[in-house]
């Protein structure tokens, strides 16, 4: 696996052309890799991940990691004013830690943002963004994306623990 570097802060605002999002032959393995690199990305930030979760369905596979409590939050003191944009996008790098997990695990060449707004995770991250980007901002999901890679490809054999347990267990917990 390639190191992916830092991204530089003056791509938050260059425009993009969005990728299609990867798809692994086993869904059950794409769920825990995507789960364990939210999880990573938490634990990067300094938040406790309490646990995540996958199943499958009827033929579907789900998952969820877990955030912490709300109370967790209220304890944290207020962020300085951010007009740079700098601290929203890292900060919405842990919600596309999901997919930029799926990027590493499938191999993929990241050659610019994946676009999969119907998803939970990509409208998280969007509201997170919007403010200091406006919408479906291509620069600004570049480079919350680009810190997931960085900080998965670093930290691959957490991710690879996470989603092991995941897939033994179905269940990880901190």
């Amino acid at each position: 696996m390639p190191p992916h570097p830092y991204p530089c802060t003056t791509t938050l605002r260059r425009v993009q052309p969005w990728q299609a999002r990867p798809k692994l032959p086993d869904p059950m393995r794409q769920a825990a890799v995507h789960e364990a690199g939210h999880i990573v990305l938490m634990q990067w930030v300094g938040l406790s991940p309490p646990e995540a979760s996958i199943a499958a369905h009827d033929g579907r596979v789900s998952g969820e990691a877990h955030w912490p409590a709300r109370e967790t939050f209220a304890r944290l003191p207020d962020p300085s004013p951010d007009e740079s944009g700098v601290l929203a996008a890292t900060a919405a790098a842990v919600f596309h830690a999901g997919v930029m997990a799926e990027v590493l695990e499938s191999g993929t060449h990241w050659t610019g943002p994946i676009h999969y707004a119907y998803a939970t995770d990509y409208q998280r991250a969007e509201e997170m963004l919007r403010p200091a980007f406006g919408c479906h901002a291509s620069g600004g999901h570049a480079y919350a994306q680009q810190v997931a890679l960085h900080v998965l490809r670093a930290r691959w054999a957490e991710v690879e623990a996470v989603a092991g347990e995941l897939l033994r267990s179905g269940r990880w917990k901190a």
